[in-house]
């Protein structure tokens, strides 16, 4: 924990400095929260039912990393699992659940899978992304399956009006022979004086060998290896087309495919890494009509395509009598539409339906498919009175059809409530209670000659509550401390039979049950300079609450992979220069805690904590009334030997290098 104290102690003296440096001046005001779109209706934080954590695009332009994962790892109770640096498996857990019981969108669409309802977080980068919404708690009312945790949402870039086109060009160097390539052009044709139609088109590739240093224990003493057969290639293209019709209808239009190529050399173990192979090919479109009918009612319908192919395959094994050599393909189509009614500030709803067809094709898996349809309405009440100066409940409700199925209807509701008292700090209380549930997977129901037909849809029971407070002292602060407790019954897992071989089975009881608290500061010092400080703490435990037989010892344990404890920091600093030149510099670390997580169920074995800081450091300048810049980061800088997941090592210090042009 060395490490620990000598970052809080950088960050508390960072912090002191810069309230010594307010007597001159000072730019310190609360501004007014962008509107947050996780829980249907449009609203802030502060006055959500639920925490609800944003990562905005200045954050993410900050941050080490050009991945998905990379900006979700410094979110407070969000823990992402790590199968090997830039080319391996990246998962998530949040609210200590399970990876597939966290629901992801990208503008609306559903991204898990319905082969096993994960997303591999490696598959997507940060350059066209907006903003990240974190929603924690069950929503299933609102979002159907896999929304036990929570929900992940993403929303791409928007063409800005500022200029008729604009571009991008971004390149990159780094450790282990990386290379990454960006590009992106915007074009805005105009009709009267009106913006009529824009479009963008981005490209990116990112490559490496990604034969990372790393320490490895022989039995007998540490040895300084190097990860072989883990190299990658992965390349992706964006296209968003806007025809606003007129100053009520927007009509969007947005496609993104993604391909990567990546070796999987498995667990670490001494041995001759496996030559394993996987290629994934992601297709995802979608058509989106956007309307308001007048000043009361909102429109909102969208047909999404999806496409995957997913190749899994090992040369060396070819010629053996059972190859590996296996492909997964899943086609969805989805129709939604959302209907708003806002008559007034205090009081409104929203009500929707989603369809969808979907189906795989698969040489381990029998050919399967699946019609789902939930229809939903979520609504909100504001109530004023002299104890409580506002009082907001938030019901909703759902109900979903699965056709393959035995269970095959299913019926989630929840009730929110925000209460603010009258006083005059920004202080509110929030709570949630309500069922939740995940589906059976493909995998789980046509698995060939495993899968079981008759599973039901895995339950969740989840309560929450906390409270989130907002304050100038010197500086801007947010506070938010939240509690949460999820009991899962009829949990979907595999588990081996007494023939040893692994079939699913709805036996499983999780009881997760933890509690975060965070403070952010952010200040601006004369227009020219800012700085933004902040610390989250998570504890919490994820236990199994079910006996698979008598004296199970596995009963009441962590599930394993689960940290139980997390600290989390970040300082951002960055000054807008009086130069004609130089535009800006930046300055950023963050620090990261992670507990120790269990290997086996019995909670006998486990991997050790680890703690890493990543530090990075910017500069633009103005070339031709466009933005050069240049960034320089360096990941674990005090060269941390770690594992996020057993066998699994994890690089020394590295580095990259970042040149980007904007105009």
């Amino acid at each position: 924990m060395l490490k620990l104290f000598s970052i809080s102690i950088f960050f508390f003296i960072s912090n002191i400095f810069a309230q010594e440096n307010i007597s001159s001046g000072k730019d310190s005001v609360l501004i007014d929260e962008i509107l947050v779109e996780s829980n249907r209706l449009k609203m802030t934080r502060m006055l959500a039912p639920n925490k609800i954590e944003i990562i905005d695009e200045k954050t993410i332009s900050n941050i080490n990393g050009s991945k998905l994962s990379d900006a979700l790892e410094i979110t407070s109770s969000l823990f992402v699992k790590d199968y090997g640096f830039n080319s391996g498996l990246k998962t998530i857990a949040l609210n200590l659940t399970q990876s597939e019981q966290t629901l992801v969108l990208l503008d609306g669409v559903k991204l898990n899978n319905k082969q096993h309802e994960q997303v591999d977080l490696a598959m997507f980068n940060l350059d066209e992304i907006d903003r990240i919404e974190i929603s924690e708690g069950g929503s299933s009312s609102l979002y159907g399956s896999e929304a036990i945790g929570g929900v992940i949402n993403i929303f791409t870039k928007r063409n800005s009006f500022n200029r008729p086109f604009s571009f991008q060009l971004k390149s990159g160097l780094g450790s282990y022979d990386f290379k990454k390539f960006f590009a992106k052009f915007s074009h805005n044709l105009m009709k009267n004086g009106n913006n009529f139609i824009n479009y963008r088109l981005s490209f990116s590739d990112e490559r490496a060998e990604n034969n990372y240093e790393y320490h490895f224990f022989n039995g007998f003493n540490e040895v300084l290896k190097q990860r072989e057969k883990s190299d990658y290639n992965t390349q992706s293209l964006n296209f968003d087309f806007n025809i606003f019709l007129n100053r009520e209808t927007d009509l969007r239009v947005i496609t993104y495919y993604g391909h990567f190529n990546r070796g999987l050399p498995g667990i670490e173990l001494g041995y001759t890494p496996s030559s394993a192979r996987q290629i994934d090919y992601n297709l995802m479109s979608s058509a989106s009509i956007s309307r308001v009918l007048n000043n009361n009612w909102y429109l909102n319908v969208s047909f999404d395509y999806q496409y995957s192919l997913m190749k899994y395959f090992d040369p060396a094994t070819y010629s053996l009598s059972i190859p590996i050599n296996s492909f997964y393909k899943l086609f969805s189509h989805i129709n939604r539409s959302n209907f708003s009614y806002l008559p007034l500030k205090k009081f409104g709803f929203d009500f929707g339906y989603e369809a969808g067809y979907y189906t795989i094709k698969s040489n381990d898996t029998e050919e399967g498919d699946l019609f789902q349809a939930g229809i939903y309405t979520a609504g909100k009440y504001e109530v004023r009175d002299a104890v409580f100066s506002k009082v907001t409940v938030y019901p909703a409700v759902r109900y979903d059809y699965y056709s393959n199925i035995e269970s095959k209807n299913v019926f989630t509701g929840k009730l929110g409530i925000n209460i603010k008292p009258a006083c005059k700090v920004d202080l509110t209380f929030k709570s949630t209670l309500g069922n939740n549930f995940r589906s059976p997977t493909f995998n789980m129901l046509y698995w060939k000659e495993l899968g079981i037909k008759n599973l039901k849809p895995e339950r969740s029971v989840n309560f929450d509550a906390g409270l989130y407070f907002r304050f100038n002292l010197i500086a801007a602060n947010t506070v938010e401390v939240s509690y949460h407790n999820i009991t899962t019954t009829q949990r979907l897992l595999w588990k081996p039979g007494i023939d040893g071989i692994w079939r699913p089975a709805n036996i499983g009881k999780v009881l997760s049950e933890g509690i975060d608290a965070g403070i952010k500061s952010s200040i601006s010092l004369f227009g020219k300079v800012s700085l933004t400080l902040g610390f989250s703490y998570n504890y919490g435990t994820a236990k199994k609450k079910n006996e698979d037989f008598p004296d199970d010892p596995s009963y009441n344990k962590q599930l394993i992979y689960i940290p139980k404890e997390m600290f989390k920091s970040q300082f951002m600093f960055n000054y807008l220069t009086s130069s004609n030149v130089i535009k800006y510099v930046s300055f950023n670390v963050f620090y990261n805690f992670t507990g120790k997580r269990y290997v086996n169920f019995e909670n006998t074995i486990f991997t050790p904590y680890y703690e890493r800081i990543d530090v990075n450091i910017a500069t633009g300048f103005i070339v031709f009334d466009g933005e050069l810049s240049l960034k320089f980061l360096m990941n674990n800088l005090f060269n941390e030997d770690y594992q996020v997941v057993s066998g699994y090592p994890m690089p020394l210090r590295n580095y990259k290098l970042e040149l980007s042009y904007k105009y």
